[in-house]
């Protein structure tokens, strides 16, 4: 596969520079509806304390996969979004532009500085990725960010070297989701079956575990327009004869019904549906008392 340098474009570039500082960003409020009544937290910016990850000067926070939500004021949309996921772990910095894959290294300092180096991107045409040339030239700019959390997301604002803001990105706060946990309720009775358990992992966007009888494997999507979004799709299963099959069954059928996702403080976590209706809750489970 061809690769390239991303490098500055002096036209696009300047379009950079020009009106930063009077960009206002459009941080999405939630419209609160039945089913907030799972848990309300505040929608205002929230103060959290900063721990650093380790060996490093980065906040934790930025760890993980953001969604960007515009670029010099330029909002991305379309089903398919571009996304930079940061490993601090590699200090490695990769995503998609809307077209090309991007990968490089993240060199990060104190008091937020943060610098992604030796940038590279995949040499696709697309004809419908707006943003691609924009999204590349911002990512080399980058110099310093900020994280923010306002009510169930978090925001990522990266500045350039004259402290313009010039990419603004979001990521869910579903953090609760990943791990495992087991189901507790379906569609709100009591599940005695405890063997049904499952384990999230966000980071690759997937479920796996067992449905009570069968192990499902299948895909999970965040959407990046609908706070405390969650959906499971391409669900297959083992298909061994169950003594308890109608269980089984309405678990799988809560799966794809489920829309949300809400995290409670006693590691509770509740589905719903489109219509706001509890359909699965689990609990978390530590997964050392497991057995085989």
């Amino acid at each position: 596969m061809k690769i390239k340098s991303i490098v500055y474009t002096t036209l696009i570039s300047s379009l950079l520079l020009s009106g930063l500082n009077t960009f206002a960003k459009d941080r999405q409020k939630v419209n609160l509806s039945k089913e907030e009544n799972v848990e309300q937290i505040s929608l205002q910016s929230q103060t959290e304390d900063v721990t650093y990850f380790k060996s490093t000067y980065a906040d934790s926070r930025l760890n993980g996969e953001w969604s960007i939500d515009n670029v010099n004021g330029e909002k991305a949309t379309g089903e398919s979004r571009p996304t930079i996921t940061f490993d601090l772990a590699q200090l490695r910095v990769y995503g998609n532009n809307g077209c090309n894959v991007i990968n490089g290294n993240i060199v990060a300092d104190k008091d937020n500085r943060l610098k992604l180096t030796n940038l590279i991107s995949t040499q696709r045409y697309c004809p419908d990725a707006p943003l691609e040339h924009l999204i590349n030239i911002s990512l080399d700019q980058v110099r310093s960010y900020k994280i923010s959390r306002y009510g169930y997301e978090y925001y990522l604002d990266l500045f350039n070297e004259r402290g313009h803001l010039i990419m603004v990105l979001r990521k869910h706060n579903m953090d609760f989701l990943n791990g495992v946990l087991r189901v507790t309720a379906i569609n709100e009775q009591p599940n005695p079956n405890d063997k049904i358990l499952f384990v999230f992992d966000l980071l690759e966007n997937k479920i796996h575990g067992n449905a009570g009888c069968n192990i499902i494997n299948g895909e999970i999507y965040l959407n990046p327009d609908e706070a405390r979004s969650v959906q499971f799709s391409n669900i297959i299963s083992t298909r061994m004869s169950c003594p308890d099959i109608a269980t089984e069954t309405s678990v799988l059928v809560a799966l794809e019904e489920t829309e949300k996702a809400y995290g409670k403080s006693d590691d509770t976590v509740i589905f719903v549906n489109s219509a706001g209706d509890p359909v699965l809750q689990l609990i978390r489970v530590d997964p050392a008392t497991l057995q085989d």
